[in-house]
C-alpha cells in the first residue's frame, strides 16, 4: 500500500507552513555539507556521519542511559557537546530542545559476509526535567521515503509532557535522511506533480531500480543487487541495532502511515525489545489487498458526512443529492469538458490551471490525508455544475496538487526510497518475480477483471492511473526483479505476545489507510493486546491534525500507562468537531446567503451578505495558509492578502474580492493558542454604503458554535452569526 500520498500534509498539518520546510532544507545541506554524506548515485558506497536536523520546539536536556562521564549535569547552562549513550558517542545536534545525533554502521545486505556497510543515522532527544529518562519513545515516519528526524517538531508536540522524563530517539530507515538516502535524479527532478504516473514516469522509476543495482559493490568485487535490500525486514533490523547500541532497555514504538507498517514488522521480529506500540494510521502488512478499494468506500462516505454534518454545506445542499453524487456528476463534466483558467498559485501568483477527471482522481484521494479537500471540493464542484463558475475549483486543485502532490526534496524525502519499498514489500498486481513483459500482461488482466464499479464514478483504468505515490499500481511494472526475498513478518498472528499493548489510531475520514479491512484488520493481527480506537472526522496520521487535542490525550496517557489500555477513556474521540465545509461559493453578492440576524439588528439583507462573505473570507485564508510557499495570496476572484505567521496568524486583506461586486479590507488574527479568530473588516460594495463589522469564531468549534459579528452599514446597526469557516 504504497502510501506516500500524505506526503507535505501529512508532514503535516494545516498551522505547518511550507516556509518552515525550505528553512529546513537549507539547514539539511549545511549538516550534509558537514558532515561529508553523499547522497547514492553520486559516490558508491559513501556513508554518512552524524548529521542532526532542523529547527527544535522547546526544551532542555538530560539524558537517561548517558555514561556519567558525558553525562548532562543538571544546572549547567550548555549542554556538552558529546556525551556516550550505550556503545555509541553522540554529538551535539539541536540546542532547542537539546539533541544528539549519531549513527552506526549496518550491512547493506544481511545475508552477506562481503557486504559493504552502510550508515544508520539517529537523533536522541533527552529527557527535558530528569536526570535519569524513565523510557523512550521511539518514532518512526511514514511515507515510505520520510526522514524520521525531519518530522521531530512535530513528534516533540505529540508527546508534549510525556518528553520531561522520556528520550525520545529518530531513526532515519535505510535510504533516508542522514541514512545513505537514495537519490535517483530523474525522480528527484520530475517536474509535473499533476502526471505522476505514465509509461515516461514509470522508465524513471525501473531505471532507479537498476542504478541501486550498480552503486555497491561486495568486498569480492560483484555489483550489490541492491534494488530489494532496502525492504521494510531489513530496516527493522537497522532500528533493532540502533536500539540495542544505546542500550535503551524496552521502548514505545510510534509509527505513523508507512511508519505503522514498520511498526508491525518491528514488533513481530522484536516484541522483546517494546514496552508499548502506538500505529497511527494503519494499514495491514499481511493479507494486504492490491486494489485497496476500500479507499473508495471509505471517500463516499466521508465526502457525504463532511457536508451533512456541517450546517453550511447542509443547508446549501439540501435537495442536491448526496455529496458523493454530485462528485459523481463533476467526474461526468469533467470528463466531457476539463476546465482550464488562471488561478493562484502557492506562492502568490497566477498561474494556468486545468482540471480532468484523473485531476478530480487525485483530489478525491488527496482528501484522505487533507481535510481542505473535503472542506471545499463539494461546494466548488456545485458553482461548476449549477453556475458554470470555474473559479473555486481551480483555486482548490492548484493548492491540493501543487501542495499535496510535490515531494519535498532530499533529505528530506526519498522518492528512490519510496519505490524501492513500494516495489519489493508491497503486493502487487502482478508478480514480482516475473519477467516485465508478463507482468505487463498480469496486470493488464488484473485491470480488465476488476469490476467496472469498484471505483464508481471513477472508472478502473483512471483510478489506476493516479499519482504513483498514492498508489503504486503499475509504477512498478519494470522495477527489478528480486534477488533475495525477505518478507517483511514471517510469522502468523498474533503478531505480539499479550504483555505488549498496542493502541491504533484511525480517523474516520482517513480513506488512505481506512478502518474499513484495514486498521479494523490490523487490531485483529496484532493480538489480544491491540484496542483500536476511531477518532471522528479526523484524517490521515490523527497526531498530527490540526485538530489532534483528542488523539494526543489519548496517546500520551497510553505510553504513561500502558498497562492501562483497556480501560482507558477515549469518549473524546467521538466528539472531534466536524469539518467546517464551505456551503457555496456566489459569484454575486446576491448570491450569497446571508448572516442570521440577531437581536438589535436593523441592517438589511444586503448587510448581512457582506458580513457571511468577509468572514468566508477570512476563514479561505486560515485553510489556505498552511501550504503557502510565501506571505502573500491572491484572493478568490480577485485582491490580496498577506499573512504573518507566528502564535498568532496575522491576515491583511486588500481589496480582496470573495464575490465579484464587492471588495473586502481589514484584518483578521487567528490566536492559535486560544483556537479564536478575530476580525475586523470592512465590506466596500459596488451601491450603497460599506459595511462595517467585527468577527469572533473559532475553526475547530463545534457545529453550534457560529461566528458572532456586530458592525454596522451607515446609520444601520449589524447584529449577526453564521456558520463558522
Amino acid at each position: 500500500m504504497a502510501r506516500a500520498g500524505a506526503r507535505n500534509y501529512d508532514l503535516r498539518v494545516r498551522n505547518r507552513t511550507s516556509r518552515r520546510y525550505a528553512v529546513a532544507a537549507r539547514n539539511w545541506s549545511g549538516l550534509i555539507a558537514a558532515s561529508g554524506l553523499v547522497l547514492l548515485g553520486l559516490a558508491p558506497g559513501a556513508n554518512a556521519a552524524t548529521v542532526g536536523h532542523i529547527a527544535r520546539a522547546g526544551g532542555i536536556a538530560g539524558a537517561g542511559g548517558i555514561d556519567r562521564a558525558g553525562g548532562i549535569v543538571r544546572g549547567r547552562r550548555t549542554a556538552p557537546a558529546e556525551i556516550r549513550v550505550g556503545t555509541v558517542r553522540l554529538s551535539k545536534c539541536g540546542t532547542a530542545p537539546v539533541a544528539y545525533c549519531g549513527s552506526i554502521e549496518v550491512p547493506l545486505d544481511y545475508s552477506s559476509k562481503e557486504s559493504p556497510d552502510i550508515s544508520i543515522g539517529f537523533e536522541l532527544l533527552p529527557p527535558t526535567a530528569a536526570k535519569v529518562a524513565a523510557g523512550t519513545i521511539l518514532a518512526v515516519e511514514g511515507g515510505p521515503g520520510f526522514a524520521s528526524t525531519g518530522s521531530e517538531p512535530l513528534y516533540v508536540a505529540q508527546a508534549g509532557p510525556l518528553l520531561r522524563t522520556r528520550n525520545m530517539l529518530l531513526v532515519n530507515l535505510r535510504g533516508t535522511g542522514n541514512s545513505n538516502p537514495i537519490d535517483c535524479k530523474g525522480l528527484e527532478s520530475w517536474p509535473r506533480p499533476q502526471h505522476q504516473y505514465g509509461a515516461a514516469f514509470d522508465k524513471l522509476v525501473a531505471a532507479c531500480g537498476k542504478q541501486l543495482n550498480h552503486t555497491w559493490r561486495y568486498r569480492n568485487g560483484g555489483w550489490v543487487h541492491a534494488s530489494d535490500l532496502f525492504n521494510t525486514a531489513y530496516s527493522a533490523r537497522d532500528v533493532s541495532n540502533v536500539v540495542k547500541a544505546l542500550k535503551l532497555g524496552r521502548v514505545d514504538l510510534y509509527g505513523d502511515s508507512y511508519g505503522s507498517w514498520f511498526a508491525q514488522v518491528f514488533a513481530s521480529r522484536y516484541p522483546q525489545e517494546l514496552r508499548s506500540v502506538t500505529l497511527d494510521s494503519t494499514y495491514q502488512v499481511l493479507d494486504l489487498n492490491p486494489w485497496y478499494a476500500t479507499t473508495a468506500v471509505t471517500a463516499r462516505e466521508a465526502f457525504d458526512e463532511a457536508c451533512s454534518r456541517s450546517p453550511a454545506c447542509a443547508a446549501a445542499a439540501s435537495g442536491d443529492g448526496s455529496a458523493w453524487q454530485r462528485i459523481s456528476q463533476l467526474a461526468s463534466r469533467l470528463a466531457r469538458r476539463p476546465v482550464t483558467g488562471e488561478t493562484a498559485s502557492l506562492n502568490g501568483t497566477r498561474m494556468k490551471m486545468t482540471v480532468d477527471e484523473l485531476t478530480l482522481v487525485n483530489l478525491v484521494n488527496n482528501a484522505g490525508f487533507d481535510p481542505i479537500v473535503y472542506q471545499d471540493l463539494d461546494a466548488a464542484g456545485r458553482a461548476l455544475l449549477q453556475h458554470n463558475d470555474p473559479a473555486p475549483l481551480l483555486r482548490l486543485a492548484a493548492l491540493s496538487i501543487g501542495f499535496d502532490d510535490t515531494n519535498y526534496p532530499l533529505p528530506e524525502f526519498s522518492d528512490g526510497l519510496y519505490f524501492a519499498v513500494s516495489c519489493t514489500d508491497y503486493v502487487q498486481l502482478f508478480s514480482r518475480t516475473a519477467p516485465p513483459a508478463v507482468r505487463l500482461r498480469q496486470y493488464e488482466a488484473a485491470v480488465r477483471r476488476e469490476p467496472a464499479g469498484t471505483f464508481a464514478p471513477f472508472s478502473v483504468t483512471q483510478w489506476t492511473s493516479m499519482d504513483q505515490y498514492t498508489e503504486a499500481f503499475s509504477a512498478c511494472l519494470d522495477w527489478p526483479s528480486p534477488v533475495h526475498l525477505v518478507a517483511p513478518i514471517t510469522r502468523r498472528p498474533p503478531l505480539v505476545p499479550s504483555s505488549v499493548p498496542v493502541l491504533i489510531l484511525s480517523g474516520t475520514f482517513d480513506s488512505l489507510t481506512p478502518w474499513l479491512d484495514g486498521a479494523s484488520l490490523v487490531a485483529k493481527q496484532m493480538g489480544k493486546s491491540a484496542r483500536l480506537v476511531r477518532v471522528a472526522n479526523l484524517t490521515h496520521v490523527t497526531l498530527q491534525d490540526a485538530n489532534d487535542a483528542c488523539a494526543a490525550s489519548i496517546y500520551r496517557r497510553f505510553v504513561a500507562d500502558p498497562g492501562n489500555l483497556r480501560h482507558e477513556n477515549v469518549n473524546c474521540a467521538a466528539r472531534v468537531a466536524p469539518i467546517h465545509t464551505v456551503g457555496s461559493y456566489p459569484e454575486q453578492l446576491a448570491d450569497a446567503v446571508p448572516a442570521t440576524a440577531s437581536g438589535g439588528n436593523t441592517a438589511g439583507r444586503t448587510a448581512l451578505q457582506a458580513a457571511a462573505i468577509a468572514v468566508a473570507a477570512v476563514g479561505d485564508e486560515i485553510s489556505r495558509s498552511a501550504y503557502l510557499s510565501s506571505g502573500t495570496d491572491l484572493g478568490l476572484r480577485g485582491g490580496t492578502i498577506v499573512l504573518t505567521e507566528g502564535n498568532k496568524l496575522t491576515i491583511s486583506l486588500h481589496a480582496v474580492r470573495w464575490v465579484i461586486n464587492a471588495t473586502i479590507d481589514g484584518t483578521a488574527v487567528w490566536n492559535k493558542s486560544t483556537g479564536v479568530v478575530t476580525a475586523a473588516l470592512v465590506v466596500h460594495l459596488a451601491h450603497g454604503a460599506p459595511v462595517h463589522l467585527s468577527a469572533t469564531w473559532q475553526p475547530f468549534g463545534q457545529p453550534a458554535k457560529y461566528a458572532v459579528i456586530t458592525g454596522s452599514q451607515g446609520s444601520r446597526i449589524l447584529r449577526a452569526r453564521c456558520p463558522a469557516p
